[in-house]
């Protein structure tokens, strides 16, 4: 393993258990409503295409001799884009979105009761501070998400359009499904936190923004 494991590193590959977490959820949820025969044929495809769930160990023994960057990275591509292509597959075989939508935002709100909510200086903060130390957002080098208004009734969170479409357009996933989806979780999130607290997503060709009122 090329330098040397740092808290941002951790704090990353949390984010990226995050998502791999949610994605056990989804399947779950599925094999309870359809049957675990169906959903695991489906399961196994998607995984053998896109990577395999990370395996119960230390960061330091996942990364091995591979450079943490490079792993993180190849790691951040293979869990976004195998969790757009497991709910393309489970939308064409079972066309639940509501069911989709539901695990979404259930996976927030558990998410949120382990968060961190002791940092910012108001109600609100604290609860947009959690949310992004815990939203996946790509490397941090990649710069494609800012905070561009801050105040203590409204935050508003802009993104490039490529921080998660890139890998949801890679499975062929319609993106106004993704929006939904990501949506629901945020929602999901603020709310278990601090049930005052409203959030929208405005959606333009270059951008999208995330927008929390209190």
């Amino acid at each position: 393993m090329s330098l040397v494991l740092g808290p941002v590193h951790h704090w990353l590959y949390n984010q990226i258990e995050t998502i791999e977490d949610r994605e056990k959820e989804i399947v779950a949820a599925f094999k309870e409503q359809y049957g675990a025969n169906e959903v695991d044929k489906l399961v196994k495809q998607v995984r053998k295409e896109y990577g395999q769930l990370k395996r119960d160990a230390p960061l330091e023994e996942l990364i091995g001799n591979s450079g943490i960057h490079p792993w993180l990275e190849g790691a951040i591509t293979t869990v976004q884009t195998r969790e757009a292509a497991l709910v393309k597959e489970l939308m064409m075989e079972f066309d639940d979105q509501e069911l989709l939508v539901k695990v979404y935002k259930n996976n927030g709100k558990k998410i949120a009761k382990e968060a961190d909510t002791s940092q910012g200086t108001n109600e609100l903060e604290s609860a947009f501070e959690a949310l992004k130390n815990t939203l996946l957002q790509r490397m941090p080098c990649d710069r494609l998400s800012a905070v561009v208004h801050n105040k203590a009734d409204q935050i508003v969170w802009r993104h490039d359009i490529k921080l998660h479409t890139e890998f949801w357009q890679k499975a062929g996933v319609d993106l106004d499904l993704m929006h939904q989806l990501y949506d629901n979780w945020i929602k999901g999130f603020v709310k278990a936190i601090n049930p005052k607290i409203k959030h929208q997503r405005d959606i333009s060709q270059e951008q999208y923004e995330d927008i929390f009122t209190i």
